[in-house]
């Protein structure tokens, strides 16, 4: 199956009229209710916010448009950097020693470095879940829990032989509940230096992990991986997760694009599209993948720092603008995508080693990575060590044997 009549469709809409339709009502930014706010706290923004009490606003109902091509998207692999840079990926891992896809490479790469999105496969099947996910603001946090299984259908896994998704990626991970617990600021603020990212980045409102842009090799997973309608697919643990953003998630109809998540340092992940309606891509955005904006923001219009989403390497998020007030939605484990020939697991995006002394981890709290820090008598740098996926105080010697 292929995504081609629905791409099509939308391309020929946005070229073929003359003058524009009137628009459509703007729809909902997303299908949850506004978070339930503790009423003992001010419920304004703070920090690198602005309120429209002091200067109201409200989006465009421009139509969309787009300029980019989806017939020739540049291929990713690789594309991982040690500082931040734009249309890179600034990973805390740049040594990547896993398995990817297994299969023949696929028809929808052209072979010039670019790829067709409109002639990828997907995995058939429509399966429906017992979904469950929740946000509340309590205090000055932002807490999200949930199951990690979808609101909409996912593709039938592990990937039938019958599939002709099968011949690309032989996936042979089935999808399961997890138990995820997420605390994250309700109000973030830019940091002083921007912080690399792991395997996880996000959750998305579909209740939905969003892991980095990569597969296990450090190639880029929407080119070499085969997912589902949605765009997900689910990694050796069950966890059912998204590389970029899923065609399931509803956005506004025009305008500005809606809320479609939340990154591990507390700012949202918008659609494709700005205030203008225009599609955005790499060059209207920052190393990190965001710029600052007018957008919907628990329930009120707020210009801030956000983070938007592209047809284009890296899709989501770059790196962490603001500090990540975690690291991991599934304590580590959700980086591992598939099991090597034979039966051996691979090495995840972060690795699954012995994880920092709690007081190490404990002195980079509230900090970004290289920020300086001590742990009793000793100084050093806040850093992830390898094989970890947790942010800590690392002697200048290195981390101890």
């Amino acid at each position: 199956m292929k995504k081609i009549f629905g791409l099509l469709t939308i391309s020929f809409l946005l070229t073929s009229c003359a003058s524009p339709p009137s628009p459509p009502p703007v729809l909902p930014p997303n299908t949850f209710p506004p978070p339930q706010t503790d009423s003992s706290q001010p419920t304004q923004p703070t920090g690198d916010h602005t309120h429209t009490d002091e200067e109201p606003h409200s989006h465009s109902n421009a139509p969309h448009t787009s300029d980019v091509d989806a017939t020739r998207l540049e291929i990713g692999d690789g594309k991982y950097s040690t500082t931040p840079q734009v249309g890179y990926v600034f990973s805390c891992q740049t040594n990547f020693s896993g398995q990817g896809a297994i299969g023949a490479p696929g028809a929808w790469i052209n072979g010039d470095g670019t790829w067709n999105a409109l002639m990828k496969a997907v995995v058939d099947g429509s399966v429906s879940w017992p979904h469950s996910f929740s946000i509340s603001i309590q205090g000055d946090q932002r807490v999200l829990t949930g199951n990690g299984l979808p609101d909409h259908t996912t593709g039938n896994y592990p990937i039938s032989p019958s599939d002709d998704a099968y011949t690309y990626d032989r996936n042979p991970n089935s999808i399961s509940e997890q138990n995820i617990t997420l605390t994250l600021p309700a109000n973030p603020t830019i940091a002083a230096q921007p912080t690399c990212i792991g395997g996880e980045v996000g959750i998305m409102l579909s209740g939905v992990v969003l892991f980095n842009a990569f597969d296990a090799l450090g190639r880029d997973a929407q080119v070499h991986e085969v997912q589902d309608e949605c765009d997900g697919h689910p990694q050796i643990s069950g966890v059912y997760h998204y590389h970029a953003l899923s065609d399931c998630l509803p956005d506004n109809e025009t305008g500005h694009s809606a809320l479609m998540g939340y990154a591990f340092d507390g700012f949202g992940i918008y659609g494709y599209y700005d205030e203008d309606g225009k599609e955005v891509t790499n060059e209207d955005l920052d190393e990190c993948h965001g710029h600052v904006g007018w957008v919907e923001w628990d329930g009120g219009m707020v210009e801030m720092y956000h983070y938007h989403a592209t047809r284009e390497f890296p899709y989501t998020v770059g790196c962490f603008k603001g500090v990540p007030a975690v690291r991991a939605a599934l304590g580590g484990q959700g980086q591992t995508e598939q099991p090597q020939q034979g039966g051996q697991n691979q090495g995840g995006q972060t690795g699954q080693g012995q994880q920092p002394p709690q007081e190490a981890i404990n002195a980079c709290a509230g900090l970004s990575q290289g920020a300086s820090c001590s742990v009793g008598n000793m100084t050093g740098t806040c850093m992830i060590p390898p094989n970890t996926s947790q942010l800590a105080c690392v002697p200048a010697g290195g981390p101890p044997p």
